[in-house]
């Protein structure tokens, strides 16, 4: 039997403030997340693209999301999760990621601990 996996892993930046939201199912925090990516074309011209993602948290990971800042830099992981909604009798379908893991990313730091020197 096969196992499949709804995963998702973006690294980017929140475009707006975290908005706690209370709900019956318990407290959710909302945000959107910019992904760029930068890349140069045939030519060698520089191209550019933005993808925006809704990003849903529950549970006990509202306390810290609800912190988050626009512009901050962040790690989300987590399950793509499908919406149904309905205008003027047209059904729309919307994906968001219901995040398991949210780390804040610190660019101050180095990626690296520098290798010690030669004695």
């Amino acid at each position: 039997m096969s196992s499949y996996k709804n995963n998702v892993h973006i690294e980017g930046n929140l475009g707006k403030d975290a908005e706690l939201k209370p709900t019956k199912s318990g407290d959710v925090v909302n945000f959107s997340v910019a992904v760029n990516e930068s890349w140069k074309d045939k030519s060698g011209q520089e191209q550019s693209n933005t993808e925006w993602f809704d990003v849903q948290v529950w549970g006990p990971q509202t306390k810290f999301a609800a912190t988050l800042k626009k512009g901050t830099p962040v790690i989300i992981e987590g399950k793509i999760k499908p919406e149904t909604y309905t205008v003027d009798g047209v059904q729309h379908k919307t994906f968001s990621i219901k995040a398991e893991y949210i780390r804040k990313i610190d660019y101050s730091q180095p990626a690296d601990a520098p290798a010690p020197a030669a004695k």
